[in-house]
């Protein structure tokens, strides 16, 4: 008979993580998870940021587009969704004003700035002439779409955009 094997004693040689190192572990994960977490708010607000800068991209493009395809010195813009268009003069100096919906569609045209108390408004745009230019038979024509358009005018964001258009 063999006499049984001996069984190994516990011995400081034992691979194992101390308590020191897990917490050092600990700590620098949830300061990555907080500096993650942290900065959250800051990218959702870029996001609705460039949301808003695309809306009026699209919002300006749609005007430039209208004034465009129209020919002499008043040009036809869409005031709302029935078809219903207001004339543009590219022969003398003025400005109108539009109001959109959150899809960029066409809701009504206002005659000021104001604040719009409209719920289904979001942006306000307005659709500057100036025939200051220099060059007979062509005016600069600016689109500033303001967001949102139920504040007062210093509390809007504004994104403007700027063509030249010939009549």
């Amino acid at each position: 008979m063999t006499p049984p094997a001996p069984q190994p004693t516990p011995s400081r040689s034992v691979k194992a993580f101390s308590l020191i190192e897990v917490l050092v572990a600990i700590g620098i994960v949830s300061f990555a998870v907080v500096a993650i977490v942290g900065m959250l708010p800051i990218a959702l607000n870029t996001a609705k940021d460039s949301m808003l800068e695309t809306d009026a991209a699209v919002i300006a493009q749609r005007v430039f587009a209208e004034l465009q395809a129209g020919t002499g010195t008043n040009r036809p813009v869409s005031i709302n969704a029935h078809g219903d268009t207001m004339e543009v003069d590219l022969s003398s100096d003025g400005t109108n004003f539009l109001a959109f919906g959150d899809a960029c569609e066409v809701r009504s045209s206002p005659t000021s700035e104001a604040p719009i108390t409209d719920t289904e408004v979001s942006f306000l745009g307005a659709v500057s002439v100036s025939t200051n230019t220099g060059i007979f038979h062509l005016s600069r024509v600016e689109v500033s779409i303001t967001s949102p358009a139920s504040a007062p005018a210093s509390s809007r964001t504004t994104n403007t955009f700027v063509t030249l258009m010939g009549y």
